[in-house]
């Protein structure tokens, strides 16, 4: 390595951290820079201009640097660099945000929510920032609908369901009392909170009011297709969200193939272990106990008390198969009343990297009836530990690498990431972590369903499908109707996000499974060293694990 090459990378990777941070304020918060916290994205014009600078300027940047030459950090993080650059240079073009300005998911109604779980305002620095970015709310708001008019007068919108999702989610929140809005919740001193109210209820609520206005008028311009196959060049931006979140530039109809060879096998394991509880079929052993009043919590509290041991026992598991664990536990809370209807099961919010506001793991407590304590542990042990908290943190906590490795790699794609919580389900049964065989069912029901998303989310984007058949495939697999429903709004409104999964734990297997080959194989220096690497594509973390093994 060459003196002159890594000075080059170092300051550009610097740069490119500094200009990430500035473009997404967001960013910072998660990881407890404040820097930023008073600020709010720039959705406009002269925002994407921005961005375009930013990214297009890295590229450049990085063709006049000898990337061999570099050492492991430096390597990897230009890796990192290059693949949020064209990721996002490519969702540019094809103008994403037209999209994320009408979302259920990811969207302006989940904003606050967001901000409350996230941001703290626990010192009156830190309350006065919180205050300035909940004071940008208003134009934030009111650049997102100006990209939404465009959007419809376009013809680049998205499904009608969606804009509804989006439409009951924005009046929902506007029907709580401010007192009881998402936003306050990082308020610790009464008179910022007072503060807090003021800037809801004077500023906030009337422009989510505005905001609310322009998503009803977009309405009728959304689209009654569900896929992207069916607008312009649709084919292309749906191979570039393929790219955006496998970081494989993969085939939709070869995705399809994969998911339905690996839904196969795991229905062979589901026949076997059904067999082995005295029954014909999965379906059948489930709805015996169900019968027997043995699978649904008590109540909200209960489910997070069986959600919150499930953590610590997999937390006092997790020293036999890793030498290195995070600095500490994540914590449970419930999400949101008034969000549970939008968002999935459960759900992972990283720490932030000084240890101030811990790992947080997400358990959604609504429809009890819709959640089966079967799969509430393969849950948990995706989400929380060993899946994304130990995946996260460890990441965190390599604090002599550049920030962009730390903290940047699921910008890149979110392949590894998710890779890692679906190969923890796996994983947790060699812990011993499932009780009994209907949790392990449960487990495989999550295999099955991660399976299907191939399937559907394909189908869906590439070959045609309806939301029907893709709600039946999921029902198929082991889904309650309301979750499989909840679940195909999710994937018609980001095509691609949910190939992570599966691709990603195809790729951990395969590794796994070649090193485990060579003499001298322990499984807890394995996790090390894929924990060490973390968040990379698949490309450059296949090319580092070839590196070491040598």
């Amino acid at each position: 390595m060459t003196d002159d090459d890594a000075r080059k990378a170092g300051e550009l990777i610097d740069r490119f951290w500094e200009g990430l941070l500035a473009v997404d304020p967001f960013l910072g918060t998660q990881i407890g820079d404040p820097r930023y916290d008073d600020r709010l994205p720039d959705p406009s014009d002269a925002g994407i201009a921005q961005q375009s600078a930013l990214y297009g300027g890295a590229i450049e940047d990085l063709e006049a640097i000898d990337r061999a030459a570099l050492d492991e950090d430096l390597r990897t993080a230009l890796d990192v660099l290059e693949a949020i650059s064209r990721r996002e240079l490519d969702a540019i073009a094809f103008r994403i945000d037209r999209f994320a300005a009408v979302d259920h998911m990811a969207g302006p109604g989940t904003l606050l929510a967001d901000l409350g779980s996230m941001q703290q305002a626990d010192t009156p620095e830190r309350a006065e920032r919180y205050l300035a970015r909940l004071r940008a709310v208003p134009a934030f708001l009111a650049a997102v609908g100006e990209v939404a008019a465009e959007a419809a007068s376009l013809g680049q919108t998205v499904p009608a369901l969606v804009a509804d999702r989006t439409i009951a989610q924005v009046e929902r929140l506007l029907a709580l009392p401010v007192q009881e809005w998402p936003a306050l919740t990082p308020f610790t001193d009464e008179n910022d909170r007072a503060r807090g109210v003021e800037v809801l209820r004077d500023e906030v609520v009337p422009a989510y009011g505005t905001y609310l206005d322009a998503v009803r008028a977009y309405r009728p311009f959304a689209r009654d297709t569900i896929g992207l196959l069916a607008l312009p060049n649709g084919a292309a931006i749906y191979a570039g969200r393929i790219m955006a979140y496998t970081t494989l530039p993969l085939e939709p109809k070869e995705v399809h193939r994969i998911g339905l060879d690996e839904l196969a096998g795991i229905e062979e394991e589901r026949r076997v272990i059904a067999e082995r509880l005295g029954f014909d079929d999965a379906e059948s052993a489930l709805a015996d106990r169900a019968a027997r009043g043995e699978n649904i919590a008590a109540s909200r509290e209960a489910l997070v008390a069986i959600v919150e041991a499930q953590v610590q026992r997999s937390w006092e598991a997790a020293p036999a198969y890793f030498g290195r664990l995070p600095k500490a536990n994540c914590v449970v809370k419930q999400v949101e009343e008034f969000r549970e209807r939008d968002v999935p099961m459960a759900f992972y919010q990283q720490p932030t990297a000084d240890g101030s506001r811990p790992g947080v793991y997400y358990i959604n407590t609504g429809d009890l009836d819709q959640r089966p304590l079967h799969l509430l542990a393969g849950v948990t042990y995706h989400e929380a530990n060993p899946g994304h908290h130990f995946q996260v943190s460890l990441e965190q906590e390599f604090d002599d690498r550049p920030a962009l490795r730390r903290f940047g790699g699921i910008l890149a794609g979110s392949a590894f990431a998710e890779g890692w919580g679906l190969y923890s389900e796996r994983l947790a049964d060699e812990m011993g972590l499932y009780r009994d065989d209907y949790e392990r069912l449960g487990m495989l029901d999550a295999q099955a369903w991660r399976a299907n998303r191939l399937i559907v989310d394909s189908g869906i984007h590439a070959l045609g499908w309806t939301r029907e058949q893709a709600v039946d495939q999921m029902t198929a697999g082991g889904q309650p109707r309301a979750v499989a429903e909840v679940e195909v709004d999710r994937y018609i409104a980001w095509p691609g996000q949910a190939l992570a999964y599966k691709i990603g734990q195809i790729q951990i297997q395969t590794w796994r499974a070649d090193a485990a080959a060579k003499p001298g194989f322990s499984l807890p220096a394995f996790h090390d060293r894929l924990m060490a690497l973390g968040s990379l594509p698949l490309s450059a973390l296949r090319r580092e694990i070839d590196t070491a093994s040598g």
